[in-house]
């Protein structure tokens, strides 16, 4: 039987989705991708029929070597049937092979080009849209809701269609040849479909349950590989074991029992196969005696019957796996129809040749779920300027620079760079104009040299090491065995966080922004790599306009103005020296870290 009821499990809302719920449009985005492969349908569809010919020529052919050549002794004419039952099985062969191959193939490539469209369109939706959903969502639905498609293509239509066919041709030629036999040996259909309805309850029910331990057992093991030097450092090795061995044992007897539900499902699909044998001979042997019938008929209904019983089954499960399908194919489109909250223009203004970098936020006003957080805020940042924005705890500096670089939009108000509103160039030209060095430093699980040139793709090796020589990153770098081809593992856990910090730098440095803007990431490292990371940040901010949210009051001492941001609002702008003498917010917060108790 294809598929079976272990061919893909089950979400919770799969087991209730109705097919009458079915939304047309995401039938449409189906119907889309299927359109273009038309001609390999088509091939497909005529593998089918031909298939279904094979199939339902077989038993029809031995009835008639028997009954016309086997009995009369007709030698000759017996070696032609048996040449023409040859053909049929070659012909079956082929064509089955064209079909589940060809119905494989299409269900693959629209698998690569829907997962394709829903990434693209995922990562280009704003922050907002990232906070309000789990990452295990997102990644559930671009792998398993897709590959749902891919079965619902290679396995649903083409099959049910195959299926289909075959159970009308079988049941047509059946009751052509003997009515009444027909009828005798339909008595075990009953049976079939109650051990069918049974058995694919109780395996819902059963994978559904492997699906959750499994879940838990994933959800459990990535927490603590995320956390494995706290894990370490508390010495919960041991505990975490034994959490471990409980959701991995659930998870065994979880599968057990759903294997053991699957192990039902063949025996008794060969019991109802057996019963309807049983019946043909039973009552077809007693019209053979009574010379009402033939023995070819005989025969071909065995033969008949033992085909009944695979598309029968197959068919009995085409609702699962459509039901699946299609709740999986609406939440596809579910995410496919959210607009983005970020729009570009139509005709997106060109950046200019000479650009300055001078920024311009103008009486602008930001609310994120119903609270105001940035407030009438009017600044000017002068090109080549370094200003540092300064303000306790959710205040607002963070939300500023993500407005700046467009991972949100303004309510009111507008930004502008170089006398243009951001809003009206492209996103690609914007953020090719800035380059954010985050606080919290992300590589990627690749080679230093990579890493560096994820600012700018098309960098040469040289220009690589030259940005990393800019920032003091080359020697540290060429020390390692394998240079810049050295693997820094998944987030840089094989370097250290001043390493991780001048490559960031790296690649903020050769992507050649006009706009720098430093979520001020500098480490907790030695007084050595912290003088390797001032002297980086001179280059890296080198004739260029930068924004700069100050943890450390260090580092203001590289800035030209300081702002006060508190609620959404900037309460001053001015040196490091008039704002310790005219704002007691920055007094206090400079005071506070003086002291060692906090940091802005």
């Amino acid at each position: 039987m294809r598929g079976g009821f272990g061919g893909r499990l089950q979400n919770d809302k799969e087991e209730n989705y109705s097919l009458r719920h079915f939304n047309r449009k995401a039938l449409k985005l189906l119907f889309r991708h299927l359109r273009p492969h038309w001609k390999t349908l088509t091939l497909a569809s005529l593998a089918m029929l031909a298939v279904t010919f094979a199939t339902l020529a077989a038993p029809y052919l031995s009835k008639i070597a028997v009954d016309d050549f086997i009995l009369p002794g007709d030698l000759s004419g017996l070696n032609m049937i048996l040449l023409l039952l040859l053909l049929v099985h070659g012909l079956f062969w082929l064509s089955s092979f064209l079909q589940t191959y060809l119905s494989g193939r299409i269900g693959h490539i629209i698998v690569a080009q829907v997962r394709k469209e829903l990434y693209r369109h995922i990562i280009g939706m704003p922050m907002s849209f990232f906070k309000k959903r789990l990452t295990g969502e997102l990644m559930s639905r671009i792998t398993h809701d897709v590959n749902a498609l891919s079965e619902l293509i290679s396995s649903g239509f083409i099959y049910f269609f195959n299926d289909l066919l075959t159970l009308a041709g079988i049941i047509t030629i059946m009751i052509c040849l003997k009515p009444s036999l027909a009828l005798v040996s339909f008595l075990v259909i009953p049976f079939i479909f109650f051990s069918i309805s049974l058995l694919g309850k109780q395996m819902r029910s059963a994978y559904r349950d492997v699906r959750e331990k499994l879940a838990r057992l994933n959800a459990d093991v990535e927490e603590n590989l995320s956390g494995i030097r706290l894990v370490q450092a508390l010495n919960r090795e041991a505990v975490n074991t034994g959490k471990f061995k409980t959701l991995s044992w659930q998870n065994l007897k979880a599968n057990l029992k759903a294997v053991s539900y699957f192990a039902l499902l063949f025996p008794t699909m060969n019991l109802s196969r057996v019963l309807g044998e049983v019946l043909v001979l039973t009552y077809g042997g007693w019209l053979v005696i009574r010379g009402n019938i033939t023995l070819g008929i005989v025969i071909a209904f065995l033969g008949y019957v033992r085909q009944f019983f695979a598309p029968l089954a197959d068919l009995s499960q085409v609702y699962n796996t459509y039901q699946g399908a299609a709740a999986a194919l609406e939440r596809i489109d579910e995410y496919l129809s959210l607009k983005p909250e970020i729009r570009e223009k139509t005709n997106p203004v060109l950046l200019k040749e000479e650009r300055r970098g001078e920024i311009s936020f103008q009486h602008i006003r930001f609310s994120y779920n119903g609270e105001e957080v940035i407030k009438d805020v009017h600044l000017h940042i002068p090109s080549c300027e370094t200003l540092a924005l300064v303000g306790p705890t959710g205040a607002g500096k963070t939300t500023l620079v993500n407005l700046l670089t467009r991972l949100y939009d303004v309510k009111e108000g507008s930004i502008l760079i170089d006398s243009t509103d951001i809003r009206d160039l492209s996103l690609n030209s914007l953020r090719s104009l800035i380059s954010v060095v985050p606080q919290n430093i992300f590589l990627f699980d690749t080679t230093v040299k990579e890493n560096i040139r994820y600012g700018n793709p098309d960098a040469t090796d040289e220009e690589v090491v030259t940005a990393a020589q800019q920032v003091n990153a080359h020697d540290f770098i060429s020390r390692f065995p394998l240079g810049y081809e050295t693997e820094v593992g998944e987030g840089g856990i094989r370097l250290s966080g001043g390493q991780k910090q001048l490559i960031s730098f790296a690649r903020a440095l050769i992507s050649r922004p006009d706009i720098i803007i430093l979520d001020e990431a500098t480490s907790s490292v030695d007084s050595y790599t912290e003088l390797l990371i001032q002297q980086a940040l001179t280059e890296l901010l080198k004739g260029r306009t930068s924004l700069i949210i100050a943890h450390r009051f260090t580092t203001l001492e590289r800035a030209h103005r300081i702002a006060v941001l508190n609620q959404g609002v900037i309460e001053a702008v001015g040196s490091h020296k008039t704002l310790m003498k005219e704002n007691h917010l920055y007094k206090g917060l400079y005071q506070k870290q003086l002291l060692g108790k906090g940091s802005t």
